[in-house]
This record gives structure tokens, C-alpha cells and sequence, in this order.
């Protein structure tokens, strides 16, 4: 982001002024005890909320080191990055700071795994390409460049492989199963309870539409059939107004099915801006008006779930353990 500069003309007057000589000695004095009045009382405001000093430039320098780099391609021109500082970036832009360590430090491993999951060879060097215009547009508080530190090199291993790591913000009380929604691609996804999740001011929320603008949206949405093998066991779970209504073992829509036509229950709350797929829909007049419980896909860990496990004193491999099953958490260098 570019910053502006306010350049404000100012009207130059030479004043002569007389200064007189026995305030020199007074002067001097306030020039050897100004440094460490500043020293006083701005030198503490590099401490954590632990109380441990932080020193956000070596934090930088030392997550700076590596042979692994994210390319980033904007409308700009490439960026390359060392892996760890992209990892912070992004790490301040998907989760609040003020977040326990320990799911922060979770977050972290998420984000680096996803982008280990990616990378290529490029001569000596390894090298992930993203394409990430929002890269350097926040700050990175502290507590973020902590966790990344304290968690450098971690990620999530499959079969000796790093993986694609989902997150989201809050489940509707259970996460989902990988292989419900995309099978053969999250194997070590299995749906777990996150019985706290009712207690964060995002489980729950609503919207409504009129009939005609949910039909005018409805033809919008791409059509998405299910998998051959899968559409002889799917059952309409519910049915409205002749919108038949297929769910998996956690509530969360699968799939659609109105006129004919097929969407995901992804894509469908895409469409319609609802917070989840885990939504009730009911009919009121010609008002459609969804119920929905919990924010983003429910897919992997729940960060509402993880920063409540924090609280309880699980550390971040105890967290990501309960969310991704059979893997191993490991150091890569």
C-alpha cells in the first residue's frame, strides 16, 4: 500500500532572538538526560503479554533465513519473500492477535503446511508461487512474529508429505469429514465435536430473501452434479417448495436440487452470502429465510475451537492432533 505524503507550506519568518549564556550549562544537561528518559519510559513497549521481551527485528532477521521462498505474482511485478515472513503476514491477516499463543502458533503451522504442500524446485532453491495482492497491506503485531518464531520449520505431514491444512473461523458445533465433502482428497480429516463452539458471537446467524430474487440468484449459481457413484445414496434430507435438501453426517449441505438442477451447498451459500453451509431454510409469505449456524466451511481445525482448547492448556501439537487425524507434526529444517 502506498502511503501519501501531506506536505503543509508554511510562511518562513526569521526571528532574531537573544539567547543568554547561562542557560547553556541547563541545555547541556537536558541533551545527556533526554536518552535515557526515552529510555524509561518507551523502553518496555517491546514486551509480550508473557512479559518476556520481544525483539521484533531479530524475530524478522532470524525468520528472514531459509532456502524456501514464496514468489508472489501481482499486477505489480514477482515479490519474492522468505517462507517464514510470508507465513506472518498471513498469519495477521487470519486470526486476531489477541488469540491464546498456542492457537495462534496452531494457525501458523496451518498456513505453512498449506503453502509446503505447494512448493516446487526452482535450481538450489524451493520456491511457492501464490498470487496474493493483499501482501503487505497489515501490520504484523508482536504476538504474531512470536508464534512464527516459536514455530518455525513446523508443519503437518501425510504419508511423509506436507498437506493442505484447512481452517475456519467456527463450526456449527462438529467439524466435517474430509471424505463427505471432497473425497480421496482430505483422508486425514475426520469430523470431531467442537462442543464450545456454541459460546462465540458467530455461531449463529440469519438472512432472508424474496422469492424472486432467491430464483433471479438461484440461476446464477453454477450447476454442480454430484459424483455418479455418490447420487444413488444421497437423500433429501428435507424438503422446500420443491428445493430438495441433501446433508452430510454433520449437518452441513452437501447439495441442492431444484428444477432439475444441481448446485453445492458451497456454492450456494457463496451466492447467497450466508456465513455457513449448515443452514435451515423455511418459507414466510414470499419471504425464503435461512437459520445458519457457524462461520466458513466447518472443513479441518475450528480457530473459535482451538483458541478454547488453548485456554484449557493444550499447546499446539495437542490442538492440531485432535483436529487432523493419523498425521505427523514435524520440523522440516
Amino acid at each position: 500500500m502506498k502511503k501519501l505524503r501531506v506536505f503543509q507550506t508554511v510562511e518562513n519568518r526569521r526571528i532574531a532572538s537573544r539567547f543568554p549564556l547561562r542557560n547553556l550549562g541547563t541545555i547541556l544537561l537536558l541533551l545527556l538526560v533526554i536518552p535515557y528518559l526515552i529510555t524509561f519510559l518507551f523502553g518496555n513497549l517491546e514486551e509480550s503479554s508473557a512479559g518476556a521481551v520481544v525483539d521484533t527485528v531479530a524475530v524478522k532477521n532470524e525468520n528472514a533465513e531459509g532456502s524456501i521462498y514464496v514468489r508472489n505474482v501481482t499486477v505489480l511485478g514477482n515479490e519474492k519473500i522468505p517462507l517464514e515472513i510470508y507465513v506472518a503476514d498471513k498469519l495477521a491477516r487470519s486470526i486476531e492477535s489477541s488469540c491464546e499463543m498456542e492457537a495462534i502458533k496452531a494457525q501458523a503451522v496451518l498456513i505453512r503446511s498449506g503453502l509446503l504442500a505447494a512448493e516446487e524446485s526452482v535450481g538450489n532453491e524451493k520456491e511457492i508461487c501464490v498470487e496474493d495482492e493483499e501482501y503487505g497491506n497489515v501490520p504484523i503485531p508482536e504476538r504474531i512474529w512470536q508464534a512464527v518464531s516459536e514455530s518455525a520449520g513446523v508443519c503437518i505431514m501425510w504419508q511423509d508429505k506436507p498437506v493442505s491444512a484447512p481452517y475456519f473461523v467456527v463450526s456449527n458445533g462438529t467439524t466435517r469429514n474430509g471424505e463427505e465433502l471432497l473425497p480421496g482428497k482430505y483422508p486425514y480429516l475426520k469430523s470431531v465435536a467442537c462442543s464450545r463452539d456454541f459460546l462465540s458471537k458467530d455461531f449463529m446467524s440469519s438472512a432472508s430473501y424474496e422469492e424472486s430474487e432467491f430464483e433471479k440468484i438461484w440461476k446464477q449459481i453454477p450447476e454442480t452434479y454430484p459424483p455418479k457413484e455418490e447420487t444413488e445414496k444421497l437423500t433429501p434430507k428435507e424438503e422446500l417448495e420443491g428445493i430438495k435438501i441433501y446433508r452430510d453426517s454433520t449437518g452441513y449441505v452437501l447439495y441442492l436440487k431444484w428444477n432439475e438442477k444441481w448446485v453445492s451447498g458451497e456454492a450456494f451459500r457463496e451466492a447467497f452470502l450466508l456465513s455457513s453451509s449448515s443452514f435451515h431454510m423455511e418459507k414466510e409469505g414470499t419471504l425464503i429465510i435461512f437459520s445458519v449456524k457457524g462461520s466458513g466451511h466447518g472443513i479441518g481445525m475450528s480457530q473459535f475451537a482451538a483458541n478454547e482448547m488453548a485456554k484449557e492448556e493444550k499447546d499446539y501439537v495437542d490442538i492440531l492432533n485432535y483436529f487432523f487425524d493419523q498425521v505427523t507434526i514435524t520440523k522440516f529444517e
